[in-house]
């Protein structure tokens, strides 16, 4: 019971407390870093390689305000799920997933259950 009132204590902290404009720039530079493609060949020159970067610069510009517009697209499509409250939910998740886990694992030692013999009873190896 008190490894819950724990959980729910952790969860609507990290629920408040999470700026979700914050994690969802750090995503979408992450999937950006993913998804555009490197330095290709060519960059001996250094016409090439600024010609290059240029084009990985615009790319890459393209690509996020593609993404963006569709966490827009998706907001208005379903205002009752806005993006910034599945991270809120999400980050609520984890951090009551973590502080459960932590906190059961200093206040609760595990619980070895053996059965003993009754009364009259031999000890055996399957009751013992």
């Amino acid at each position: 019971m008190d490894s819950w009132v724990v959980g729910q204590i952790a969860f609507w902290y990290a629920f408040v407390e999470v700026k979700p404009a914050e994690i969802v720039d750090r995503v979408v530079v992450f999937w950006l870093d993913l998804v555009t493609p490197g330095r290709g060949a060519g960059q001996s020159q250094w016409w090439m390689s600024a010609w290059r970067s240029l084009e990985q610069t615009s790319e890459r510009a393209t690509r996020e305000l593609d993404i963006r517009s569709d966490l827009r697209r998706w907001d208005n499509a379903h205002p009752e799920i806005h993006h910034e409250l599945i991270v809120r939910y999400l980050c609520g998740a984890v951090v009551s997933i973590a502080v459960t886990a932590f906190y059961d694992s200093i206040f609760h030692r595990p619980r070895i259950y053996v059965s003993r013999p009754g009364p009259g009873e031999r000890p055996t190896r399957r009751n013992y």
